[in-house]
């Protein structure tokens, strides 16, 4: 927290913060594998592209982010785990002034994917568009409200489309693959993850013809396959 290690029962944050008061804030997620951060430059551009957008100053250098978070795993000593990065607005006198704002880094383990995937995978639409889509905000309002009726339609995730045209998952990008074998994701009103980054680099370098447009839900209900990755 603000550059000070601390065991998680002793972390807290003012309840004036703009995070809380006003649920103005951003954070960042990546996986550790055998204490290996994966990607981390690319949730690094991501995590101070949204701190720009939102106008929340980081303190930090990006040497000095990977130098907490290289003593954060050195101390934790968790080979599979997710790291979680929150840059909040910071105690504001009014309740809406942006001041100094609190970065807190959090490492929580995590159980590595089964490599067996599962024999069905449902996804429910809803039509809703997320608030400035291309920033990693923490407002999943929308998604948290919606897990009961989630669970009452027996579905694994939510899609969310406007007017017919979907954009993303709550916490993933959406594709589908077309009966010719040409992958198809949405360019406009999601978050570009970084994941989806790195399905679009395999695609390019094994040849497979990528497109970036609108995906329709009549799309869906033709194509070969559907898939998800955050």
């Amino acid at each position: 927290m603000n550059d000070r290690f601390v065991t998680a029962g002793d972390a807290s944050l003012p309840v004036n913060d703009l995070g809380i008061q006003r649920g103005y804030a951003i954070f960042d997620f990546f996986r550790i594998t055998n204490h290996i951060p994966l990607f981390l430059d690319d949730h690094l551009d991501r995590f101070y592209h949204s701190a720009s957008e939102m106008r929340l100053p980081v303190q930090q250098t990006r040497d000095e982010l990977k130098t907490l978070i290289a003593e954060l795993l050195r101390q934790n000593k968790l080979p599979d785990s997710g790291v979680r990065m929150v840059l909040s607005g910071g105690v504001s006198p009014d309740g809406y002034q942006v001041v100094q704002p609190n970065l807190v880094i959090l490492q929580q383990p995590l159980t590595p994917p089964s490599s067996q995937l599962p024999k069905e995978y449902k996804q429910i639409t809803y039509e809703h568009q997320r608030q400035m889509p291309h920033i990693k905000t923490t407002d999943y309002l929308m998604a948290v409200w919606l897990q009961p009726w989630m669970k009452e339609n027996k579905a694994d995730d939510i899609l969310y489309h406007q007017k017919g045209v979907v954009t993303e998952c709550p916490r993933s990008n959406f594709f589908i693959v077309t009966q010719n074998d040409k992958v198809i994701t949405p360019a406009t009103n999601i978050l570009k993850g970084v994941t989806r980054k790195q399905v679009l680099k395999v695609a390019a370098i094994n040849g497979i013809v990528v497109e970036e447009r609108d995906i329709s839900i009549d799309d869906i209900r033709i194509a070969k396959e559907a898939l998800s990755g955050s």
